[in-house]
């Protein structure tokens, strides 16, 4: 069997330059981000929150963006809608969960949901807890 090397060579390129998609690209880093877009308040207790985010449990920081973390915290009113810019790891799940930066620690979920594989676009998630009800559009990859 006679193989042109150059055919070979040019066939080997094309297999191993491929653009991918971001989704595939998450795959071959060896797990799944979930990256918030915009949060959406229908309602909060007691008229504010000051919302942050965590992910698997752990409070955002400078490493997930500059939105949603303890020390920069949204201001959420009934009605209130913001972009923002705030991604998270996981391996096989990501757990968000929106916090209250003004109530006590351990008693501040405004509540969340998990994600267990990619997203295929962007999704809107409901959720409400403790008075607090709100709405993340998310895309995960």
């Amino acid at each position: 069997m006679y193989y042109n090397q150059s055919q070979t060579i040019d066939s080997l390129n094309q297999q191993l330059f491929t653009e991918i998609s971001p989704e595939q690209a998450a795959m071959v880093e060896g797990g799944l981000q979930v990256q918030l877009a915009s949060i959406r308040c229908k309602r909060a207790n007691g008229g504010s929150d000051d919302v942050f985010v965590s992910f698997n449990g752990i409070a955002a920081n400078a490493e997930n963006g500059a939105d949603l973390t303890p020390g920069n915290p949204k201001r959420m009113v009934a009605g209130s809608f913001a972009n923002i810019f705030t991604i998270g790891r996981g391996t096989n799940a990501v757990v968000v969960r929106l916090r209250d930066k003004s109530i006590t620690q351990g008693s501040n979920s405004l509540g969340g949901f998990t994600v267990r594989g990619p997203s295929g676009g962007l999704k809107t998630q409901p959720f409400q807890l403790n008075g607090s009800s709100y709405e993340i559009t998310y895309r995960a990859f």
